[in-house]
């Protein structure tokens, strides 16, 4: 992942110097980079260079670093800490935030537009899964979605489905779509959505267990934060052993799925490991 640091850290050095741009780069810092790793792992699987997937990889992290930006404000889950650092509303003020995630959002695209080395018929494919996912279709209606279930009293199972498919699980089913279109391994749509669906809702299911079981120091951020804002949770309907159970069947069901495909899943499935062991 050096390689693609180095892309990242070249790239922040082409915009415009500002008080956002250093508020944009301080968020873009330390993240555990899961999505490019699950765009990197389906590159790696086809024989494919991941310099490919570069640009389009650092467009889903923007994308995801805004998102995180945002849900910190004091609107909206008003957490003080991500990524084991202060909030970047706290690092800097709030309409500085604001403006760093309007910032990195529309540049997202722009990084995939510039992108001379792929076809353009690929670039405006992977703005289409970019927008559709990341907009009010996809994680947004997540978003909101997760804002309406606060102090609910009738948590379902579909309802926690509903809302890890699209808050989550949407961006983690961009992380295998740009690839497949840069492999050109479209006609296999529905294997990634299935597969982007259930990284989604293991990865939330985890941080709903995660901000009951760990420390701030162990995940980066405030513990008990779905607790103070009632929100809707893995743990609003299930016991710890439960969800612990819920996490096991899932892995197994993925894992079954990357059995007997058309390239080489050692790779995505070495970047599942890190999440179950995370």
């Amino acid at each position: 992942m050096n390689s693609f640091e180095n892309f990242i850290n070249d790239y922040e050095l082409t915009m415009i110097d500002s008080r956002i741009k250093d508020a944009m780069v301080y968020a873009l810092d330390g993240g555990k980079r899961f999505r490019p790793s699950l765009i990197f792992s389906i590159m790696d699987g086809f024989g494919a260079k991941r310099e490919v997937a570069y640009h389009s990889a650092l467009a889903l992290e923007m994308i995801h670093t805004y998102s995180l930006i945002h849900d910190d404000l004091p609107c909206m889950d008003d957490d003080d800490y991500r990524r084991g650092k202060l909030s970047v509303h706290k690092a800097f003020e709030e309409n500085t935030a604001v403006l760093a995630g309007d910032g990195l959002l529309t540049e997202a695209f722009g990084v995939v537009a510039k992108d001379e080395g792929i076809s353009f018929e690929k670039r405006i494919k992977i703005i289409k899964y970019l927008s559709s996912l990341a907009g009010v279709g996809g994680m947004i209606h997540g978003q909101l979605l997760d804002l309406q279930s606060e102090n609910s009293t009738h948590v379902t199972d579909e309802m926690l489905e509903e809302i890890d498919d699209y808050k989550t699980g949407c961006l983690f089913r961009c992380s295998l779509l740009i690839p497949m279109v840069l492999v050109e391994d479209e006609e296999h749509e529905e294997f990634y959505n299935m597969v982007g669906t259930k990284i989604g809702r293991i990865f939330q299911i985890q941080d709903d267990l995660f901000d009951v079981i760990k420390t701030q120091e162990e995940t980066g951020k405030p513990s008990n934060s779905d607790s103070k804002n009632a929100k809707a949770t893995a743990l609003s309907i299930n016991s710890v052993d439960e969800i612990r159970k819920k996490l096991n069947k899932e892995f197994d069901e993925i894992y079954n799925l990357l059995v007997d495909r058309n390239f080489n899943t050692e790779y995505l499935r070495n970047i599942i490991k890190k999440i179950e062991k995370r």
